[in-house]
């Protein structure tokens, strides 16, 4: 890399992600060559992270503020004195209301205090119903999500057979290993699209460091390397079988109950790994 080379570069990254002289240092080895991005990657990440933030802490704010404001114009408006907030405050407001215009002799029920107030509390019903419409939906929402999630399962443990994870020896061992696994996924959502699924955190798709969606395959990936350990080659079966090759091509088992019976009667790791990677295939 030239010298003029070497400016532009540090002149773009210093003005589109801030990193000063000492930092773009780490870019080069000692030879002055371009030796890593990291630099670049860790500075766009810590960017995406503040400018999610600033949005929620914004967005927050501009709830709280616009229902404070309400509830404040109503006091002043109906002269009521109440700690009170949110629908509460809005039913408190309608009792209290109705209580001293029931005082007057005259028909309340045509004053236009009174139709302003029956309208409000026809607005509140409403917001009633649809808080009840919105408990059904997430009730059919779970119903749902249960059958994606058994996909999800199926496919996120064949992802993890192909990973080969170093499991204990004890069948039940391994079962609870992969039910902890299967935790951690669950702690997500999922909408499934053409074969393909994709990762839900509070209804938005999951995105990695950089901004970008991550992909099922990678979520599963992370997840697994947080808890497992892998192996690091491939058993191999055709070098002549020195010392007793413990790990031979497993043969495929013909249904579940053979498949749980094949694991009982593994007796290391590497045998269990390859009747599970046979049956996955099958």
């Amino acid at each position: 890399m030239t010298d003029v080379e070497k400016k532009i570069l540090e002149g773009f990254l210093s003005k589109t992600l801030k990193i000063d002289t000492e930092e773009l240092a780490g870019l080069y080895n000692e030879a002055g060559e371009l030796n890593s991005l990291s630099v670049a990657s860790d500075a766009d990440a810590s960017r995406i992270k503040k400018l999610k933030e600033d949005a929620n802490s914004q967005y927050k704010r501009g709830i709280k503020e616009g229902a404070s404001k309400i509830e404040n114009d109503l006091r002043e408006k109906y002269d009521v004195d109440s700690e009170l907030t949110g629908v509460e405050f809005i039913d408190f407001v309608i009792e209290d209301t109705l209580s001293k215009k029931s005082q007057d002799t005259e028909d309340i029920t045509k004053h236009p205090d009174y139709l302003k107030l029956k309208l409000d509390n026809d607005k509140v019903l409403k917001a009633k119903d649809k808080e009840w419409q919105k408990k059904l939906e997430e009730k059919e929402g779970e119903f749902s999500r249960h059958a994606i999630m058994s996909k999800v399962k199926e496919k996120a443990l064949a992802e993890l057979a192909a990973l080969k994870p170093i499991l204990p020896e004890d069948a039940k061992k391994a079962q609870k290993w992969k039910e902890k696994f299967l935790e951690e996924l669950n702690s997500f959502d999922y909408s499934e699209n053409e074969g393909n699924f994709v990762v839900l955190k509070d209804g938005k798709q999951v995105q990695d460091s950089h901004g970008y969606m991550k992909s099922f395959n990678d979520h599963v990936k992370e997840t697994a390397n947080e808890m497992f350990e892998f192996q690091k080659a491939e058993p191999r079966s055709g070098s002549g079988n020195k010392d007793g090759d413990p790990t031979p091509p497993a043969v495929p088992p013909k249904d579940n109950d053979e498949y749980v019976q094949k694991m009982r009667e593994a007796k290391t790791p590497e045998e269990r790994i390859q009747i599970m990677k046979s049956y996955v295939k099958t």
